[in-house]
């Protein structure tokens, strides 16, 4: 069998248009587990945050003052606003 132009160059179109599909497909593939990484990232932080937000709501003003960076003396001056405003 004797190897033509055409056989050749229908070789090289064939190896281009596979080469294409299978680089389109592996793209494909890396969007989709970006895109399914990036949800676990976000539903990680909500659950975190979810947390957050229960030790933040539990805590007294001076607690939160404290944990803020306040000074101890500062801080404590809450405790008598806080009742004042009951």
């Amino acid at each position: 069998m004797r190897l033509t132009l055409q056989h050749i160059i229908g070789a090289v179109i064939g190896g281009a248009v596979s080469g294409l599909f299978f680089y389109a497909l592996g793209t494909h593939d890396g969007k989709q587990q970006a895109a399914l990484k990036a949800a676990q990232d976000v539903t990680q932080a909500i659950q975190n945050r979810a947390g957050i937000n229960e030790t933040i709501n539990n805590m007294d003003s001076v607690a939160l003052c404290r944990e803020l960076g306040g000074v101890r003396d500062q801080c404590e001056q809450l405790r008598g606003l806080a009742e004042d405003q009951r």
